[in-house]
Parts: structure tokens; sequence; C-alpha cells
């Protein structure tokens, strides 16, 4: 095994680092939902907001790039599932057209920049083995 080794840490992707802070402005958000919305809409949306990131983090920790890949695609699902919440919101009243505007175009942000992400790895995976790292 070579001492070359490079372990990768997800923390310093970027499209991680905007998932991560979104998820944090989302649980900052739903503490002033009604609480009938508690283990409906709440539960949603911090779960799926959650996912972005944990899935750029797994896929990112992974040895193969098709399977770092897989958890990218899962990611952008997550961001279309959490957009589908945040509009859900929006519509019940329960945050206001603007929070909903900046919010959704964070999310779109997140979403190009996967695509980008995405489409390096399959730039990645077209050019290497399968293996994202080099032993």
């Amino acid at each position: 095994m070579s001492n070359s080794l490079v372990i990768k840490d997800f923390k310093t992707l970027k499209v991680w680092q905007k998932a991560n802070a979104l998820e944090q402005e989302i649980e900052a958000l739903v503490k002033g939902f009604p609480s009938h919305e508690q283990y409906r809409l709440v539960d949603q949306i911090i779960r799926s907001s959650r996912s972005i990131s944990a899935n750029i983090a797994e896929g990112n920790t992974q040895l193969f790039v098709k399977r770092e890949l897989f958890h990218a695609n899962a990611a952008l699902g997550s961001c279309g599932e959490t957009r589908n919440h945040l509009l859900t919101a929006y519509q019940n009243n329960h945050i206001s057209k603007e929070q909903y505007k900046i919010l959704d175009e964070k999310f779109l942000e997140i979403i190009k920049m996967l695509y980008g992400y995405i489409k390096r790895l399959k730039s990645n995976s077209d050019n290497e083995s399968d293996a994202a790292i080099n032993w």
C-alpha cells in the first residue's frame, strides 16, 4: 500500500457545505410551524433536508465512483422532495412568499452544484478505473 493514500473529506466539498448550512436554516425555520404539523410536515422536511448532505457525505466516502454517483443522485432527489415540502409550507401559510423564494433559490443553487458534481464524477469514471482512489 502506498504512503500517498489520500482520504477524501466530504466537509471540503462546497456543495456539502451549502447543503449543511441550508439544513441548519430549515431546522430553525420549522420551529415556528404549528404543533399539528410536528409529525407531518416538520418531520418530513427535516428528514429530506438532512438527507441531502448525508447522501453527499456517504457518496464522497465511497471507494467506487458508481456508488458516489448513486448517492449524488439520491441527494438530488432529496432536494426535490424538500423543495416540495417548502412549497406545501408556503401554500399552507407556514412561511411567507419571501421566505419561500429565498429558500427555493438556495435549493436551486445546490441542485446546479450537484449537476456539476455528477458531471465531474461521470468524467472521472470514464477516464479511470472504477476505483475512486489510487492505492
